[in-house]
């Protein structure tokens, strides 16, 4: 696949992002280079490419010819490589406020670099979508949810705009496992807000920023689903994804993962793996949630 744009764009690209990166999450992250790394993989178009391929896997179809929403569309990127390279009729949402102020510009200027319609993307959020219902053959959305303030609100929404047969898929942190990728610390399963804010006090971080999250489960996320269980039909919840990453650390580094992958190295040498692949399925700490279902014809 031939690069969206030139070196000079994407290098303009992440000296953009990285400011709107160090302002708000500079209390968050665990170093300057954790936030540098954050602007390189945000200008990374091989992390939509990924995306895109494992989306297209995982809900069993092509996404050449379909209809795609991108919820939360951050930098445009996923946008714009969907319509430039895989004949996808993509379209996406961002709210560009709070602590993504900028982003909508940002993803905007991505749309038109990549000489696209920026309007491809509109300002908007999860909560209430500016589109019909029955509208989308696809909907996606990554690392999003636990940034709303309504996800059940989200989710029903999702369901909403996807046309019967559809496929959706969303891939959100799960805070019932044992990691934490905004601060990129190890976390305790289920750790209420309060005890998490004190916790990541320990090692000098912004606690506050536990206060714009929502910390999702796997249980959490089934009930803001219950409601639509006669509408869709759950096709995956990534749990084989997360056991082929664990045994093979065949994943990217992107954020602080690579700080992950060093403590799986370490579980690796200790030959810990399988036990904690068992019990990892029967308590849920697959991370990310990568929940995937269709919607009922």
């Amino acid at each position: 696949m031939p690069p969206l744009y030139g070196p000079d764009v994407r290098e303009k690209l992440r000296e953009r992002l990285l400011v709107l990166y160090r302002r708000a999450f500079g209390g968050v992250a665990a170093s300057e280079q954790h936030l540098q790394q954050m602007a390189v993989d945000g200008a990374d178009e091989s992390r939509s490419v990924e995306q895109l391929e494992r989306l297209q896997r995982m809900i069993g179809r092509p996404l050449a010819g379909t209809k795609m929403l991108e919820v939360g569309a951050g930098t445009g990127l996923t946008v714009a490589i969907a319509r430039r390279f895989m004949e996808i009729e993509a379209y996406g949402i961002e709210p560009g406020e709070a602590e993504y102020d900028g982003t909508l510009a940002v993803a905007k200027d991505v749309l038109r670099d990549s000489g696209l319609d920026p309007d491809f993307i509109q300002h908007g959020v999860g909560e209430a979508m500016p589109f019909a219902d029955d509208t989308f053959d696809v909907v996606f959305s990554t690392n999003v949810l636990e940034h709303v303030a309504d996800p059940a609100k989200v989710v029903s929404e999702i369901v909403r705009v996807l046309k019967p047969g559809g496929a959706a898929q969303i891939i959100v942190p799960n805070y019932g496992s044992w990691w934490e990728g905004h601060y990129g610390l190890p976390w305790f399963p289920h750790m209420p807000a309060w005890l998490g804010k004190l916790y990541v006090r320990l090692f000098g971080r912004d606690a506050q920023f536990i206060d714009t999250l929502q910390l999702v489960s796997r249980g959490r996320l089934e009930r803001w689903l219950r409601p639509h269980a006669q509408r869709v039909e759950v096709l995956d919840w990534g749990v084989a994804l997360w056991e082929e990453r664990v045994r093979s650390l065949n994943f990217s580094e992107y954020s602080a993962l690579s700080r992950l992958k060093g403590i799986l190295r370490v579980m690796h040498a200790l030959g810990v793996i399988p036990l904690l692949i068992w019990l990892g399925k029967v308590f849920h700490w697959e991370t990310p949630l990568v929940l995937t279902f269709r919607k009922r014809g």
